[in-house]
């Protein structure tokens, strides 16, 4: 190529960018599944609620009134697996952190997925199915409607964004983050509702089915997002090369720098040259995609549900008792 550096060169600078990058938000937008939305959509959910309850109940004083004047006359807490564990602890945290009356606009899970977005119809969504799973949370039969009415509602707000986001010219990491913690969470909801119906006795294999069929459809959703994305965060990568001179224009140091246009964050590694050729700016995106754990776990997240449903739908509960 007729740069006097080889390809070597140009690997290691991407990658100490990446090393570098790796640490901080700013550059690496976090992409990935909300910690909410992963503790609570495992096989454990139920005993990680029980743990956190244990943990709020012996470290805030009064959470037990707290939390039991927030749900109303309940001794109990019901369903609390899957979204009923996420949702639960969604009116925990409201109850470790004010004793006024939440609203969902301070759940913080959906501060860390939605940010700043004020026109969402995805996080409207969410918001209502949290509210109305409150609202009926211990009434099953009820509940299962209020899910299978918001979770088709949920399901056209994500098909509406990802269309947005592949074709409309809206990608974003932020439109990016939304789509994948909404797509968990829709699925979730599905989940729930068939372990509801499996503990009233009418399980379907039918419901098994069309979560299956939907994770599918939400790979190759990924499968293409990630492809748009990869070309959307390569375009917001700028890497420069500088030289920094003292006095008499004696070279002090050099410097990559590399700036997240989409963010307007920069870091800067020491260098010798070399690296605003093409081949460290690819060679840093690869690394991206390749090595960065909050992009490179979402294909095993939605297929490890696929691959253990029945298990999902089976879930154990620990009874959550609102007594001291």
């Amino acid at each position: 190529m007729g740069s006097g550096y080889s390809q070597e060169h140009y690997d290691r600078i991407a990658l100490d960018l990446y090393e570098t990058a790796s640490g901080r938000t700013c550059i690496l937008p976090d992409v990935g599944l909300d910690e909410s939305v992963l503790k609570y959509s495992g096989l454990n959910s139920s005993a990680a609620l029980q743990v956190y309850s244990n943990e709020l109940v012996n470290s805030v004083p009064g959470f037990v009134e707290r939390l039991g004047s927030s749900l109303g006359s309940l001794n109990s807490i019901p369903n609390a697996v899957g979204l009923g564990a996420l949702v639960i602890s969604l009116i925990m945290e409201i109850c470790m952190k004010s004793s006024t009356e939440p609203t969902e606009d301070s759940y913080s899970m959906f501060k860390r997925v939605f940010g700043e977005e004020k026109a969402s119809s995805v996080q409207n969504r969410m918001s209502e199915s949290v509210k109305r799973y409150r609202a009926f949370m211990n009434n099953n039969q009820r509940l299962w409607k209020e899910l299978d009415r918001l979770e088709l509602q949920l399901s056209q707000d994500l098909t509406n964004l990802i269309n947005s986001l592949l074709h409309d010219n809206q990608m974003s990491s932020r439109g990016f983050k939304i789509w994948v913690n909404g797509a968990a969470f829709h699925l979730q909801m599905m989940i729930h509702e068939a372990w509801l119906k499996d503990q009233a006795g009418e399980r379907s294999s039918d419901n098994v089915d069309s979560i299956k069929i939907t994770i599918d459809m939400y790979l190759d959703d990924l499968d293409n997002l990630l492809k748009k994305y990869k070309t959307y965060h390569t375009s917001i990568a700028s890497i420069h090369y500088f030289s920094y001179y003292g006095p008499g224009s004696v070279a002090i140091d050099s410097t990559c720098n590399l700036e997240n246009t989409e963010t307007k964050c920069k870091i800067k590694i020491l260098s010798d040259g070399g690296c605003s050729y093409s081949d460290v700016l690819q060679g840093y995106v690869k690394n991206v995609f390749s090595k960065h754990e909050p992009i490179t776990s979402l294909r095993n997240y939605f297929s490890n549900i696929k691959n253990n449903i029945d298990s999902h739908i089976n879930q154990h509960v620990f009874p959550l008792k609102l007594t001291t």
